[in-house]
């Protein structure tokens, strides 16, 4: 397992004030429910990489763990870091022998030690998918899954 810790651009959500306090409490109650995205790319080539660095850059700013399950490739410190990413957030998993990239995927958004959980699975069946929801919600935590056309 290696660790990282970057930063990375904030996602666009509603202005909250103080005087909207109860608005930002719904919000909160509504984030920390738990869901899983699907970004699925034209190709598995890593040419898009760029367009999630402010994705990236945003998710590892919060409070808790960003992990990162099984990316097709590792990245250069240097260039996550220019992207906003903080680094000191950011857990690095990769699958063996003993651990699926689902299997460690689940994991990690059980734990509820995760803000975010971006994962490279490749196939998913419709039972992984409502399981990785499963487990978003009971950690509440945001669960990302990447991959290619062919695959979704």
């Amino acid at each position: 397992m290696i660790s990282y810790q970057t930063a990375t651009p904030k996602l666009i959500r509603p202005s909250l004030t103080t005087s909207n306090q109860a608005s930002a409490a719904l919000i909160r109650s509504k984030q920390a429910s738990g869901k899983v995205t699907e970004i699925i790319m034209r190709d598995d080539e890593l040419s898009n990489m760029p367009m999630l660095m402010p994705l990236l850059a945003q998710l590892s700013r919060d409070d808790r763990w960003f992990v990162w399950v099984a990316p097709p490739i590792v990245l250069p410190k240097a260039l996550l870091a220019d992207a906003g990413i903080d680094l000191s957030k950011v857990i690095l998993l990769k699958p063996d022998d003993n651990h699926s990239v689902y299997e460690l995927s689940c994991q990690a958004l059980k734990a509820g030690t995760c803000h975010a959980v971006i994962t490279w699975p490749g196939y998913l069946s419709e039972d992984e998918l409502n399981g990785l929801e499963d487990a978003a919600r009971t950690g509440s935590s945001h669960g990302i899954v990447i991959r290619g056309r062919q695959n979704a």
